[in-house]
This record gives C-alpha cells, structure tokens and sequence, in this order.
C-alpha cells in the first residue's frame, strides 16, 4: 500500500528519533539530496553516515506544524537533545518521489546548534 508523502514522512523522522537507521534507509531514496547549514549530500549513504554521527545527542524530535503540497512535505519541528543548547528549532522540505523521501531541505539557525557541534567534538576527542 502506497504511503501519503506526509505519513512517509513523518515516518522518517521517527525512524531517525528512534535511531533506526535501516528503517531511514527504506524511506530514502538512494540518491536523496540533502542540503542544510552544515552542507550538502547527493546519495543516502552519505547522509546515512551524517545523521548517525548526529544520533547520540538526540533525544527526540517534536513536531509542531506540517505542511503539504502534494509531494512536498513541510514539518516544523524542535530538534531535542542532551546538550546545553537543549531544542533546536528546525524545519524540514521533503520532496516524496516513487514512496521515498527524494530530496530534504533542513532549515535551523546555527547559532542555537552550536553548542550541539561542540558536545559533538567533546564526545569524540573522548572516544579517542
């Protein structure tokens, strides 16, 4: 059964909350763009490979709004996590294409993640 772009992906987001990352893989598709504050992506593997080294820090993902316009989906959503700098206010544009999330456009100030970037650096020069 053919999931609506919004259900497909809101999934995502749960999926990647739940930090689920072979669930994720099965509502990308394989040359998912990504692009964001931080940069870009062209395939799903790589923003596979960034959102796990995002997931420790996560602690849930709040939706407050979303939007659609046929394949497009707009979620408004806080970014918790376990860092100083708390939520993170944050929107993603999802374009849906054949049951897959084809292209997401991430949106947040990057002030209010930096103290998410610096417990990130904390965390790995610890790992190492």
């Amino acid at each position: 059964m053919e999931a609506s772009p919004k259900t497909l992906s809101l999934a995502y987001l749960e999926a990647f909350e739940r930090k689920e990352f072979e669930r994720v893989a099965e509502l990308l598709h394989p040359n998912l763009e990504f692009t964001g504050p931080g940069g870009s992506t062209h395939t799903a593997a790589e923003y596979l490979a960034a959102i796990r080294r995002l997931s420790p820090i996560l602690l849930r993902n709040d939706v407050t709004k979303t939007f659609v316009d046929g394949n497009d989906v707009c979620i408004v959503y806080n970014f918790v996590t376990d860092t100083t700098a708390g939520a993170v206010p944050s929107v993603e544009w999802h374009t849906v294409e054949a049951d897959r999330i084809r292209s997401i456009r991430l949106f947040f100030d990057r002030m209010s993640f930096q103290p998410v970037r610096e417990e990130l650096a904390r965390r790995a020069s610890r790992a190492s």
